[in-house]
């Protein structure tokens, strides 16, 4: 089995001949495996701050010069830290910010602020390739990021992560002052796990309408439900359904009042 890589956004989207291809594929994956579509989940997928995408790769010969074949595609959404008082005021007003699914709907269900304020990441849509489902391939991408999340990924010598960054900085500028036209110089495409700086979250989350298959899929890998929606979706006849696991960071033999939350 090939190693779970994150996909440089900014080189994705560059309209090189090799990441329109990449993209090509990333997108029919998650087309092909999903419900409900639309333009707009392209547009997140290249614009939102706190969106990232991964993807498991097969093995390839150094050798190669052809672009690998994508296994699995995870899309994921970094959310929570937000502050109690904000929690509170929202809940009084009966309003509910946009993004952040997870914290907002626990907090909401439970009355409780404390969740919000949490680290946490959500898988929005994870995507197997119809040749090779039902093979382990969507269990393991899950199981390599799980030890990227719980920071045991040994980091690397190499820091592709600052290097990729120094060369948009050198190219972009002030925002202000950007000039829109191709760039002489892109970041890799992919970026192995141990490049990437450790992340410090609290939990990981899915949302998703539940079945026996999908909620058999998430309890292997360890995750527990919060929340179940009473109501089924107009589209699907399904209930949503949010699981969580706990991630590294977090000290759930603290007497903290936010461990308690995934004791």
């Amino acid at each position: 089995v090939g190693e779970n890589h994150e996909v440089n956004r900014d080189t994705l989207f560059s309209r090189h001949p090799a990441a329109e291809a990449f993209l090509h594929r990333v997108m029919a994956l998650f087309v092909s495996s999903h419900y409900k579509n639309s333009p707009n989940d392209l547009m997140i997928l290249s614009d939102a701050p706190a969106h990232r995408l991964f993807v498991l790769l097969g093995p390839t010969s150094p050798e190669s010069t052809a672009l690998p074949d994508i296994l699995c595609a995870i899309q994921v959404c970094y959310e929570g830290v937000i502050s109690q008082s904000t929690v509170r005021t929202s809940m009084a007003r009966g309003k509910q910010a946009s993004g952040d699914l997870v914290p907002w709907t626990i907090s909401q269900q439970f009355q409780d602020p404390e969740f919000a304020s949490l680290s946490g990441v959500r898988v929005v849509r994870i995507a197997t390739h119809p040749d090779v489902q039902k093979m382990g391939y969507g269990t393991r991408a899950m199981e390599l990021l799980h030890e990227f999340f719980d920071g045991r990924v040994v980091p690397s010598g190499e820091n592709q992560v600052d290097e990729a960054k120094k060369l948009v900085d050198e190219v972009d500028g002030d925002l202000h002052n950007e000039v829109i036209k191709p760039r002489a110089k892109i970041p890799p495409l992919l970026q192995r796990l141990e490049e990437l700086p450790k992340p410090y979250l609290d939990y990981v989350s899915v949302s998703f309408g539940v079945t026996a298959q999908l909620y058999a899929f998430w309890k292997r890998l360890n995750y527990l439900p919060l929340y179940l929606r009473l109501t089924a979706n107009d589209l699907t006849g399904e209930h949503t359904c949010i699981v969580v696991r706990t991630a590294g960071s977090l000290d759930v033999d603290s007497s903290d009042g936010q461990a308690a939350w995934l004791k």
